[in-house]
């Protein structure tokens, strides 16, 4: 016979059992063997098969002295189970995760013994008078377990079904149907500890200990349960902290079952309910928008587990569980203590990440040879390269050349971004709505505006993102929001700074509402600044015109900085930063000279800086005045300013 092992119990109630019912059975039959041999289970096999019992002798006796002779020995089977669910086999710590009592354990262990063994099968399909039926119905269920109320058992809503350890395999007549457990149930109870494939893509398992929470490829077998019926909610930004705060509300559960969304099909929620039923863990449903229709049922109905339910916004209490109950989520930061645990001793975190994003870049620095920046900067693969322009920043203050007043207002935003977690933590000043920073550099295009973005990412150590508003209206109703929740998804997930430029084509001044058009444009507005208010990393705003922004959102911004076209002196400084010390400078250069006759933003000089080099490399010559000026003059003309030859070496008027 098939046992489980050491742990054998459950093996030795359903031989004695399943014998005992068959005994019985046959005798009260009282019928010669049945000519179709191989069709049927006969006499003769029977013969065969009880032989190997001790007592078989009395086989044909009457079915009431068989009974009255049999009852010692199947007390004394059920007492044995009974005293072994005390114990720690992997049947008892099976039935204790079910909750099941002694009635619905015995059953589950008959119905497994015949599963794993080949002779029991086919004694209950003589019980079953069919030799394919090798499984129990609930009319050969009741001659087996007899006392025990199999029924209930097995009913719907029963404890066996509400922990989804059976599978339904074929209809048929109600007393007939056959009763099968799931595969995955006798798997595991011969040592297997794989996951079963009917689980949602990214499930996890999660270990909670000492109010933190691992990952584990494998889930350990002695686990602490948690409370049954409790169903914890939790909302946030960040996974991390979400999973934490419901580790603590479903305390002393010591595993964790992470389903990444909610199952699509019924098939999904019932193996996971038979994962978390055997590895004992409670089960945590990270949620998009909101339970969807018949899913706080689903989980009602597996009340003999801890849930939890965790968004990053508050879940509609309508679709919540019974008897739901709030977790505390704390801040996302991440603490000193998990930027130590994700990259070793550190004098102090270089970024404001939270913990997610600090678990999620630990992860990568292994692969990376530990470089912090490198896997902080990868955060952002794959999520925003899709919906926005990655800038990696290169250039420094140095680049950057305003007059001191605006470089103080600029540095001032990198300020806000790199102490906001002492302002906002150790200092306790609130954040709401959230601890990110919003700025707006506004001035004509070329005045340096996505430069000083740049600039300020490069202080903080992240990338900048470009994204083109104008790009992201659609005239389709609710699209443009879609397109703007892509954006700020991604980049919450990744810690990068965002550069809106173009913002001008949807924070224009609100319009009165004087059709729909008027009505959807305006939600699209609000959309807007709602994302940006809870947006916690850093958003630049560009626009050419700051009178057209709308007054609500300048009263939202933290800092605002106007970028004026360039004076002489400052023209002077970015004409010597445009031209490298490697390039080769003619004598009769003079940039002074440039600065004071052409009044151009940095974002011209620079292009006719680089107009001009590439006329001295074709002519093999170095970059000389009249070279230079050539160099001015199809930048002019090409942002419609028009100079004649005759301006340009005459070297007289201003342009």
């Amino acid at each position: 016979m098939v046992g489980g092992g050491p742990d054998s119990s459950w093996a030795d109630l359903g031989d004695v059992l399943v014998w005992r019912a068959v005994l019985v059975a046959r005798a009260a039959r009282g019928r010669p063997p049945d000519p179709l041999a191989g069709l049927k289970v006969d006499d003769s096999d029977l013969s065969a098969l009880l032989g190997e019992l001790p007592g078989s002798e009395e086989a044909d006796r009457r079915a009431g002295e068989l009974e009255e002779a049999t009852a010692e020995a199947a007390e004394a089977a059920v007492k044995a189970f009974a005293d072994s669910l005390d114990g720690d086999g992997s049947f008892a710590r099976l039935a204790r995760r079910a909750r099941l009592e002694l009635d619905a354990a015995a059953v589950l262990a008959v119905l497994c013994s015949v599963e794993a063994d080949p002779q029991l099968q086919r004694l209950v399909g003589y019980l079953n008078d069919d030799v394919t039926a090798r499984r129990p119905n609930l009319w050969t269920l009741r001659l087996i377990c007899g006392d025990l109320d199999g029924g209930a058992a097995v009913a719907p809503g029963g404890p066996l079904r509400r922990a989804c350890l059976l599978e339904e395999v074929a209809e048929g007549p109600w007393s007939s149907a056959p009763i099968a457990v799931a595969p995955p149930v006798l798997w595991w109870l011969h040592g297997a500890a794989g996951t079963e494939s009917g689980v949602p893509a990214g499930t996890r398992w999660v270990v909670a200990e000492g109010g933190r929470v691992r990952t584990v490829a494998v889930p350990p077998q002695e686990v602490a349960c948690g409370p049954a019926g409790v169903v914890a909610v939790a909302a946030g930004p960040d996974r991390i902290r979400r999973l934490q705060a419901l580790a603590e509300a479903l305390a002393p559960a010591s595993l964790l079952l992470v389903v990444a969304g909610e199952p699509s099909a019924p098939a999904g929620w019932e193996s996971v309910v038979r994962q978390a039923t055997l590895h004992g863990a409670a089960v945590v449903v990270e949620v998009d928008d909101e339970l969807a229709s018949g899913s706080a049922d689903t989980i009602e109905a597996a009340g003999h587990l801890a849930w939890g339910l965790s968004s990053r916004r508050e879940l509609p209490a309508a679709t919540l569980p019974r008897g739901w109950v709030s977790a505390r989520v704390q801040p996302p930061a991440a603490t000193g203590v998990e930027w130590e645990e994700a990259f070793g001793p550190l004098e102090e975190p270089p970024l404001p990440l939270t913990a997610e994003q600090v678990d999620l870049a630990g992860r990568a620095a292994a692969a990376l040879g530990g470089d912090v920046a490198a896997a902080v900067r990868r955060l952002a693969a794959g999520h925003i390269d899709a919906t926005a322009t990655r800038i990696r920043p290169v250039r420094g203050w140095d680049d950057l050349v305003l007059d001191s007043d605006r470089e103080e207002l600029v540095r001032s935003v990198a300020v806000r971004c790199r102490q906001k977690r002492t302002v906002f933590g150790s200092w306790g000043f609130s954040g709401s709505p959230s601890t990110g920073v919003v700025a707006l550099f506004a001035g004509p295009s070329g005045t340096g505006k996505t430069l000083a973005a740049e600039v300020v990412a490069g202080e903080l150590g992240v990338d900048l993102y470009a994204v083109d508003l104008a790009n992201l209206v659609s005239k389709y109703i609710g699209e443009t929001e879609k397109n703007l929740a892509r954006v700020f998804d991604a980049a919450e997930a990744s810690n990068v700074a965002l550069f809106f430029d173009e913002a001008d084509a949807l924070l224009g001044r609100r319009s009165a509402v004087s059709d729909a058009h008027d009505r959807y444009a305006n939600i699209e507005v609000a959309y807007l600044l709602q994302r940006l208010e809870r947006y916690e990393g850093l958003a630049v705003l560009a626009t050419n015109l700051v009178n057209n922004i709308d007054p609500a959102f300048v009263r939202r911004l933290h800092v605002v900085v106007e970028f004026p076209v360039p004076g002489p002196a400052e023209r002077r400084g970015i004409w010597r930063r445009c031209l490298p010390g490697k390039a080769p400078l003619g004598e009769d250069l003079d940039l002074d000279e440039l600065a004071d006759r052409f009044e151009m933003t940095g974002g011209t000089i620079r292009n006719a800086a680089l107009a001009a080099a590439f006329v001295a490399a074709e002519a093999g010559s170095p970059i000389t005045m009249a070279v230079a000026l050539k160099g001015v003059q199809m930048e002019l003309r090409k942002i419609g300013r028009l100079v004649s030859d005759a301006d340009m070496l005459s070297g007289g008027g201003r342009n």
